[in-house]
């Protein structure tokens, strides 16, 4: 029998960006909500001066020293109203991606900055942040949005709903997000007639009773919540169907977001529509931080 693995703490990874302290700031709110310690971390490369960060030759300690001021202001900056929460701060060496990857196989939760940071600015490039949201054993929120946009009830938790595996793991965390932020939660579906029938579309449009078919959606979108909502009858939920497809409807849903969940990849174009493509894109273009779930 496999042994149950106890996740426990936020991670959260500091890399001298603006971005990556705005992340963390949010990571303390999540820390604050959930009463889970939060790891700031910042990971040295092999090779520093490789990602533009000094001339090569320079003493590695003089990295390890600056990375530790990193840390220090970055935990400055957490502390203000939050003297509950526990902070840790670590520096680990090896590739960024891998270095965070391997934490979430602990960890509850992954906490990154935006995408589109320069790797000249900083450790973690795009790359690394899509590599470990794709990996990750545990789920991974890449901050978006504006500065200061902590964890706040007034704005909803939206989570894409396309009835695969990963969807469903979004859906599971975007409830329990939902219940201890005291937000209310946004389902949002989406549909398409090609996408529904293929290659057998221009067929169909023909014969099809398009109300059936938005009825139908509908009623399967509710039952793939009813569980869901006994389970947290303390979350207000708000079911949308939406015709268009998921990378574009979900941006939209961000702006009026405090967080969006997806599953890093859907399970196929009949049955799935969120699909990789879809929250690569939020974690690069939404509006607001982005979850992003798969099965570790």
């Amino acid at each position: 029998m496999a042994t149950e693995i106890i996740r426990h703490g936020i991670v959260a990874g500091i890399d001298g960006s603006d971005g990556a302290v705005e992340a963390a700031q949010w990571a303390a709110s999540a820390a604050e909500r959930f009463e889970e310690p939060l790891r700031l971390v910042h990971v040295l490369p092999k090779h520093p001066e490789s990602r533009g960060r000094a001339p090569a030759g320079e003493a590695r300690h003089d990295f390890r020293a600056e990375a530790e001021a990193l840390l220090a202001a970055a935990e400055r900056a957490l502390r203000d109203g939050r003297a509950d929460v526990e902070i840790e701060r670590s520096i680990v060496d090896g590739p960024p991606a891998r270095v965070l990857i391997d934490l979430s196989r602990t960890a509850r939760m992954i906490v990154l900055g935006p995408a589109a940071t320069s790797e000249m600015k900083s450790v973690y490039a795009g790359s690394d942040v899509v590599r470990v949201s794709n990996h990750a054993e545990c789920p991974v929120v890449v901050w978006r949005g504006i500065q200061g946009h902590e964890v706040s009830g007034n704005r909803p938790i939206v989570v894409g709903v396309d009835g695969s595996e990963l969807s469903d793991m979004a859906v599971s965390h975007a409830f329990e997000f939902a219940s201890f932020f005291g937000a209310p939660l946004v389902a949002v579906h989406t549909w398409a007639e090609h996408s529904t029938f293929g290659a057998w579309y221009s067929e169909a449009r023909r014969f099809m009773d398009w109300t059936d078919l938005v009825q139908h959606e509908e009623a399967w979108l509710a039952e793939s919540l009813a569980g869901w909502c006994e389970q947290y009858p303390d979350v207000e939920v708000t079911r949308c169907l939406e015709r268009g497809g998921p990378m574009k409807v979900l941006l939209e849903y961000s702006f009026g977001a405090q967080l969006i969940a997806v599953g890093s990849h859907g399970r196929s174009p009949f049955t799935a529509s969120f699909i990789g493509s879809t929250s690569q894109s939020l974690i690069h273009h939404a509006r607001c931080p982005v979850l992003v779930c798969r099965k570790g």
